[in-house]
């Protein structure tokens, strides 16, 4: 049976405090829910990548300053991809207002760390950002099945 036959509709949540010792839940999460919904193992790694480096980024940046507060992961997968959906409480964020690293100068050269959004727009195929109602943030983040994702699973 082709991986494409074994892709489950399916909607799980999973909420927690914005905090380092979350991101084992949420990653595992992440690998879970991706497998039940069908994914091979390429295409679970991704997915599972883009909401740590997202998750990361609402922990160390988002909740900076100010007590952590709560973060909502909620992952939906269908026969043409999966949704990736990431809520908070914490600041306002606009992901197009992050500097964009320069991939050409020496790495020596280069800040610490601002690769988060541009792995996550390479391992995904939509991401959008919107102010959250009542405050807060939600991304949402696309990843559609590629014929070549069914040869593997």
């Amino acid at each position: 049976m082709s991986a494409a036959t074994t892709r489950r509709r399916i909607v799980r949540n999973l909420s927690c405090q914005a905090v380092r010792a979350s991101l084992p839940e949420l990653l595992g999460f992440a690998i879970e829910v991706a497998s039940e919904a069908g994914l091979d193992e390429q295409t679970a790694h991704a997915v599972r990548l883009a909401v740590e480096e997202a998750c990361v980024n609402v922990i160390e940046h988002g909740y900076a300053d100010m007590p952590p507060g709560p973060i909502e992961l909620t992952i939906a997968g269908d026969p043409g991809g999966v949704r990736v959906e990431i809520a908070d409480r914490a600041r306002p964020f606009a992901p197009d207002a992050a500097p964009v690293p320069d991939l050409q100068a020496a790495v020596e050269d280069r800040p610490m760390g601002g690769l988060g959004w541009l792995l996550i727009r390479e391992l995904m195929d939509e991401v959008r950002h919107a102010p959250r109602e009542g405050g807060g943030n939600r991304l949402t983040m696309i990843r559609r099945f590629r014929p070549s994702d069914s040869n593997r699973h």
